[in-house]
């Protein structure tokens, strides 16, 4: 009876990775990392501006604190650190202009830190203004 020689080449890699296989996965995993922190303040920037450019056009039946409180309150919903020092809102005759600066501070593994700035600008026209709401 005679036994098959054994194939070295399989038995010596048995139950170790390749170098190549873990760089992609620590590649990979970086990657994910860095859009677990990098999208939602993205995110809640565009949703954000979308909410103030709403409430722009509705401007009309709001006075300004009823319109910042507004603004702040859906800021919140989508994790903006927003506050009333942070928005301004100037009333024209015909126009509104709504600005909100606002600051976010990612932190990478608690040792790299970097400040994402955003800034909000948007100017609608001013409807006829009809009754205005608290």
């Amino acid at each position: 009876i005679s036994e098959k020689p054994v194939n070295d080449k399989r038995v010596k890699g048995v139950g170790f990775i390749r170098i190549r296989a873990l760089f992609w996965l620590l590649f990979l995993a970086s990657g994910f990392y860095g859009a677990y922190m990098l999208i939602p303040p993205y995110a809640g920037f565009y949703m954000l501006r979308t909410e103030v450019e709403e409430e722009a056009r509705t401007a009309h039946m709001y006075t300004d604190a009823a319109l910042a409180n507004r603004i702040t309150t859906k800021a919140a919903v989508w994790s903006v650190n927003l506050g009333p020092d942070n928005l301004v809102i100037e009333r024209g005759v015909d126009q509104i202009r709504i600005t909100a600066d606002y600051t976010v501070d990612l932190n990478f593994f608690n040792r790299y830190h970097r400040e994402l700035d955003y800034h909000i600008d948007v100017r609608q026209p001013l409807k006829e203004r009809g009754r205005i709401l608290q």
